[in-house]
Formats: C-alpha cells, structure tokens, sequence
C-alpha cells in the first residue's frame, strides 16, 4: 500500500503540473505564492506538502512537492493579470504556458489548453462552476476547474481543482492511464 502511495503521489505531481511570458511578482488570494506559503494534502496512505520556496521570479514562484520531508517534483507557477499558469515541471517549460485557472474566476467560464511539453501534446478544455466543497481541512465556497477528456501525450485524462479564496487549492482529483487520485487539504499555513 505505502508503495502504491507514493507511485501515485509521484504520478499526481507529474500529471498536474502537464496540465499548467513576462516577470512574475503578481498575487491573487485565489492562489496566494508568499513565500514558505505550505499545503498539506491527505492522499490514500499518506499526506504530501506543497511549499513555496522561492518568490517569484521571472518564471513564477518555485513550489516543490514533499514527501516524508523530501522533494519529489517542483513547478513554477505564475500570476498574470488573466490567470494562474504552470510555467514549468522538473525544470522542463511546455511551449506555452498553461492557465489552470482564468482570473477573475466566474462561474461558467471556459478556455482552450493547447501546448507540448518534449514534443508531447497537452490539449484539453477547462470549465469553472461554483461548489461547495468538504475537506479535512474545512468547508469551503469554491470554484471548480474541470478539465474532462484532456489529452496529454496520448493518453486521456481528467483534472479537476477546487480554488478557495485565501487559501488555493483545497481540493484535487485526477484520472491518468487508469490511475485515479484525490488530494483533500489538511492544513494550510500563509506565508509571510
């Protein structure tokens, strides 16, 4: 079980970061990126913590993935003023970003993800709605990102994200070559 749970927590690291131009530096409450900014996320047999570790930069603020205390996978993720984009996995850059969530969030909004990765095509469609959502971390008002059917690297694939304002994302789901997974905020401690 315990190494299901960490295949699988690499595979979800790797999976949502496929699915993310000029300096960073923005902000939004709908992802705050303040520094030492750490999420606990409850996963099947384990918790897995996303932190902050460098501001933004040109590229966006670095977020690493830890397990038991060890980073596993690390992104940039940047604030422009029309969204939350993905700039880089493991220090890999897709052609174009990908916005994972369009700023200001509304209800019934959707866009176009089309970009490659090593020559791997990411396409796909995302939607927003509005739901409530329970985690173990709390109740929370937020907006849903879907992404059904995406294409990424041949295989289909689901994403889904649960943004709360102040807090970013509390909840998150995927489906990937037969491989599902749900991560539910445990904790959520502000950067400073």
């Amino acid at each position: 079980m315990k190494r299901y749970a960490f295949g699988s927590i690499t595979f979800l690291a790797l999976a949502v970061a496929l699915t993310a131009q000029e300096g960073g530096g923005k902000e939004t409450e709908w992802y705050p990126l303040k520094k030492d900014t750490t999420w606990t996320y409850k996963v099947p047999g384990n918790s897995i913590v996303m932190k902050v570790t460098n501001p933004a930069d040109k590229d966006g603020a670095k977020v690493e993935t830890l397990v038991n205390g060890k980073s596993i996978a690390n992104e940039h993720i940047q604030v422009k003023e029309d969204g939350v984009y993905r700039t880089s996995i493991n220090g890999l850059k897709p052609e174009q970003p990908v916005r994972f969530l369009k700023l200001p969030p509304k209800e019934g909004e959707s866009w176009d993800v089309e970009t490659k990765i090593q020559g791997q095509a990411v396409k796909g469609k995302f939607t927003t709605s509005k739901e409530k959502v329970t985690v173990p971390a709390g109740s929370y008002d937020a907006f849903k990102v879907e992404g059904k059917d995406f294409d990424i690297a041949g295989m289909k694939t689901n994403i889904t994200y649960w943004f709360a304002d102040k807090v970013g994302i509390v909840k998150l789901s995927f489906s990937l070559g037969g491989t599902d997974a749900v991560l539910e905020l445990e904790k959520y401690e502000p950067g400073k």
